[in-house]
């Protein structure tokens, strides 16, 4: 489960990294990359972070 996690987060961090350096693409196709890109990862964080508070409580 932890692996697959890291890799939807890398996928994400790299293809913003790649998508910001391709001037081609347009800045529409860029916006969505990203606005998909940081809502994943706040909703990964989000789950981390409650799990975390769980264990905790516990």
């Amino acid at each position: 489960m932890k692996d697959r996690l890291l890799l939807v987060v890398l996928f994400f961090v790299l293809g913003s990294a790649i998508v910001s350096s391709i001037g081609s693409l347009s800045y529409t196709l860029k916006s969505i990359f990203y606005g998909v890109a940081m809502t994943a990862l706040v909703v990964i964080g989000l789950v981390s972070f409650l799990k975390y508070l769980r264990d905790v409580r516990d």
